[in-house]
């Protein structure tokens, strides 16, 4: 004899809700069938699903909050340490063999801005889109967070050799320092970062590399979720990434240790949330990466998802046309 908690579960998992009609509970304590309409049951799904759906946008919605304030006090803090920092560069190895290259700053930026159209691509079509972008902003979060601790704390000068040509001149803090600071850090805002096509920038945010961060995270979303038939993508991904971050250094733009440092503590941080969060749910908080001081805040976005690795099939992000979701069905079972 099935308990009415099973039976219903049963029912469920055979989605009652194709078709009318009734139900018959039997329940051991009371043998009398009790007949339940399964318009209830479909009601009492819906709503799982509807309240479900409803939390992923809200954390997702948390998770891009997080990486906005992240992103800009790393902006708020460049405006200031611009004018703090010693002007004579250290000396790189890499500067030593290449000579600086400035139109190699352009290179980077634009390969960071392909990588990232071609990642974002993958996660609004993937069938766990939600999960995905929220996963993507807040790895993003926490390293932008890092990020600003370290570029707080100590100051490094200016990686340019042609430093004055490129760098803005320091000021003194003087009453209008304050209208300086908002200028600047409304400028950083509109561009999102990206100083290719001004004349001068600001000097100064050097350790860890921001551009390696989002080079590195794009590269490893598409390695992460990309559909099996396509590790060709894989292969043109690598070039790409790599690509950028070399180019960074040979601008100038970049210590060689900014880059190296900003790939490595990425890679950590991604494949450790990744490993941790593909455990079942009730092994996370014994785990030794449980430890990690940004565990307890993903676990909240993680809350709703299920064990194990996400299955990487892509689906039509709109409801119409209806067409597309026919394509897009036809091209899961070419690349599963």
């Amino acid at each position: 004899m099935t308990n009415s908690s099973e039976f219903t579960d049963v029912l469920q998992s055979r989605d009652p809700c194709v078709s009318n009609g009734i139900v018959i509970n039997i329940d051991p304590i009371d043998p009398e069938p009790t007949p339940i309409r399964k318009e209830f049951i479909c009601e009492n799904t819906y709503r799982h699903h509807e309240h479900q759906g409803n939390s992923e946008g809200f954390k997702t919605l948390t998770a891009f909050l997080c990486l906005m304030l992240s992103a800009f006090l790393n902006f708020f803090l460049l405006t200031v340490i611009h004018d703090v920092v010693p002007r004579e560069p250290l000396p790189d190895l890499t500067f030593m063999i290449i000579p600086q290259q400035r139109w190699a700053w352009s290179v980077g930026d634009v390969l960071s801005t392909v990588s990232s159209i071609v990642a974002f691509t993958i996660i609004f079509l993937h069938h766990q889109r939600w999960i995905v972008l929220r996963r993507t902003f807040i790895l993003g979060a926490i390293m932008y967070g890092l990020r600003a601790v370290i570029l707080g704390v100590t100051f490094l000068p200016p990686s340019f050799h042609n430093r004055d040509e490129i760098c803005q001149p320091q000021v003194n803090r003087t009453a209008m320092y304050g209208m300086e600071i908002a200028t600047r850090f409304l400028t950083y805002v509109i561009t999102l970062g990206l100083t290719s096509g001004q004349d001068k920038i600001l000097c100064g945010d050097l350790m860890f590399s921001g551009h390696t961060v989002v080079l590195t995270i794009m590269y490893f979303v598409q390695l992460q979720y990309t559909p099996r038939g396509l590790v060709i993508l894989r292969y043109i991904a690598a070039p790409i990434t790599f690509l950028g971050i070399g180019a960074l250094v040979v601008s100038g733009g970049h210590y060689t240790m900014d880059v190296l440092i900003a790939y490595w503590l990425t890679s950590h941080v991604f494949w450790s949330y990744h490993q941790i969060f593909e455990m079942k749910k009730e092994d996370r908080p014994q785990a030794p990466l449980s430890r990690l001081w940004w565990f307890w805040l993903c676990y909240w976005f993680e809350s709703d998802v299920s064990d194990g690795k996400l299955v990487n099939k892509w689906s039509w992000p709109l409801e119409g046309p209806q067409k597309m979701h026919s394509i897009m069905n036809r091209i899961n079972l070419k690349l599963q």
